[in-house]
């Protein structure tokens, strides 16, 4: 079942609020009363070129990210509206969330900074410096009833002695290519490599930053 980023419900409204469905089954599953196979989801291998910064030849630890508590179960967020969101109960995520989005960013990294040692955080490194260590926290990560996708959050950028180098807001927004959810976690694996990119950059500007002083 596939729910529809463009076309209006069809379900009668007073009907899904009998059923205690709301407006949000009838978008992501159809109308109630047919069955729904249940479905598992990872983020899709990275095919994007990526740009090389091959001059940064220092470290990056990279912590799990830090996750709104609703982001935390199996179910894939679908946001309704400003107040409202709806967890899906048959389209679900594969592995932790968390987990997913720590691998799949420290893989981009190490592609991004191939002179660069790009750890989970705990792991040992013998790369020379700088050493920096990233967190980033996920506040939204999500379809939303416009078609899009969000993720949205902050990183924080510091060195061994816990000083933050750079902290800095995110917000990124990726159209869904077509419906359902294979679409929509397209859209967001690609939204998280957008932040990618940016995070490369950061780590770039502060370690030159480093070096100059």
């Amino acid at each position: 079942m596939t729910f529809t980023h463009t076309r209006r419900p069809t379900c009668p409204v007073r009907f899904l609020a009998a059923a205690g469905l709301g407006l949000c089954m009838s978008m992501l599953v159809g109308c109630a009363g047919q069955s729904i196979d249940e479905s598992r989801y990872t983020l899709p291998s990275e095919t994007q070129n990526v740009d090389v910064a091959s001059d940064f030849k220092g470290s990056v630890s990279l912590a799990p990210p830090r996750m709104a508590s609703y982001l935390k179960d199996d179910g894939i967020v679908m946001q309704l509206d400003d107040i409202r969101i709806h967890q899906a109960r048959h389209h679900l995520w594969a592995e932790p969330l968390d987990r997913q989005l720590q691998e799949r960013m420290r893989q981009h990294l190490s592609q991004a900074l191939p002179n660069a040692d790009v750890l989970r955080s705990g792991q040992s490194s013998e790369a020379s410096t700088p050493a920096l260590h990233v967190q980033l926290d996920v506040d939204r990560f999500q379809g939303r009833d416009d078609g899009m996708a969000v993720v949205d959050g902050q990183w924080r950028i510091r060195d061994d002695n816990d000083r933050t180098l750079s902290r800095e807001s995110f917000e990124i927004e990726r159209p869904l290519e077509d419906d359902g959810y294979p679409a929509l976690v397209r859209a967001l694996g690609s939204a998280w490599d957008t932040l990618g990119d940016r995070l490369v950059d950061a780590l770039v500007e502060v370690a030159d930053a480093a070096e100059t002083n």
